[in-house]
């Protein structure tokens, strides 16, 4: 998983629950938390911190990764508004990001 995306997980939580919610999240799962947004991850990690996180909060993964995306969609166009221009709505986009990161990869 691109490092973006835990990047941004790191600001949602911090933003909704404060910086030492972030760390107590690392520690939960098990994961060092030092991600660059331009490296690749194991999707475990990700897996883990979801894991730690909907049990930290009493919701389940489903409802956490829900509220997730609707943190994160907004802050993602923000840093990449190219990637979104052509894409009436998150929507639209969602479904076109298989051919944006398959090239990457």
């Amino acid at each position: 998983m691109k490092g973006i995306v835990f990047n941004i997980l790191e600001e949602v939580v911090e933003k909704n629950h404060g910086a030492e919610a972030w760390d107590t999240l690392l520690e939960a799962a098990n994961v060092s938390g030092a991600y660059t947004s331009l490296g690749s991850y194991p999707d475990a990690e990700m897996q883990a911190l979801v894991v730690a996180a909907s049990k930290h909060l009493g919701i389940t993964p489903a409802e956490l990764l829900h509220s997730f995306g609707r943190d994160a969609m907004p802050i993602l166009k923000q840093r990449y508004p190219e990637l979104f221009s052509t894409h009436p709505n998150s929507r639209s986009f969602i479904l076109s990001v298989n051919s944006i990161i398959h090239p990457e990869v």
